[in-house]
């Protein structure tokens, strides 16, 4: 339980620091960098399994790309930080009358990488997130919250090799999935019935990630489109928010699979590693 209230706190934190640097797209893109840099930082060093980094960063990068308004910054940060508190709490209950029944799996044991290790693929994951937003507002694209979140998730594979499929099933999955909400918008359905069909994409997106990513790609991008795009009504142009979409994610996936490759290629990390520790940086704490 403090595990997950610790987690939460940095997800409303998250939040919070990408509202509050949004009033510049670049001075955003650059919190969004950092938020990457540290959160990748901190759940490396904790061990924190998967997804890791991966909502910590997300927050930021949507916060950043929302309208900078002081007056809405505590509603907007109350309103995560209540969600935040649910899911805790759902947590503890779920402890309390189902996973104590559970039998704990064996802890094997895990290579730790050296402290620099750490620090520099923290500033590689932060470049390629402040990059991403970087390039959203360049061609002023719709979501460039989007190009960061699609990298983010190739980021995520274990080697180079489980990289790049990630990359392939970003893409195809969201082909895909961007055929199935227009589906979802063609049924016309809201109120009651999203609620519905969003909890219903939850479900099968939890049952099919730990199997297949590719597959569960594909409802990722109904479910998000759903939770982004409806919440302010459903008066836009369903048309240009799915050619926005995917054109994010091929941009996303891309970037995603570079930075992937400088993360798995061991000469160039071991080079860095190198130059940092020749500059005398304190990180000796995170050895």
């Amino acid at each position: 339980m403090i595990h997950l209230m610790v987690c939460a706190f940095g997800m409303v934190f998250s939040f919070m620091f990408g509202l509050v640097f949004s009033f510049n797209p670049w001075v955003s893109a650059a919190s969004v960098g950092f938020i990457g840099f540290l959160a990748h930082l901190v759940t490396s060093y904790f061990k924190v399994p998967p997804p890791g980094n991966f909502f910590f960063v997300m927050l930021a990068a949507v916060a950043g790309s929302v309208p900078f308004d002081v007056e809405l910054l505590p509603s907007r940060v109350g309103l995560v930080g209540m969600g935040a508190m649910l899911s805790v709490l759902l947590a503890f209950f779920y402890s309390v009358f189902i996973a104590k029944k559970v039998v704990p799996l064996p802890v094997r044991p895990s290579f730790r990488p050296k402290a620099y290790t750490k620090i520099v693929e923290s500033i590689i994951i932060g470049a390629a997130m402040a990059l991403s937003l970087a390039v959203g507002y360049v061609f002023k694209l719709h979501t460039p919250y989007w190009i960061a979140v699609s990298a983010l998730a190739v980021l995520q594979g274990r080697d180079l090799i489980h990289t790049r499929q990630r990359n392939f099933h970003r893409i195809f999955g969201t082909f895909i999935g961007i055929g199935l909400t227009w589906i979802i918008f063609g049924l016309g359905i809201h109120g009651l019935a999203l609620v519905v069909v969003i909890t219903l994409l939850q479900f099968v997106i939890e049952l099919l990630i730990v199997r297949n990513y590719g597959l569960a790609a594909i409802f990722i991008s109904p479910l998000t489109i759903l939770l982004a795009e409806t919440a302010g009504g459903l008066d836009f142009d369903i048309n240009t928010m799915m050619e926005a979409r995917l054109a994010d994610t091929i941009i996303g996936s891309l970037i995603g699979l570079v930075a992937g490759w400088l993360l798995h290629h061991r000469d160039i990390i071991a080079r860095l590693e190198r130059r940092i520790r020749s500059t005398g940086i304190f990180l000796r704490r995170w050895s």
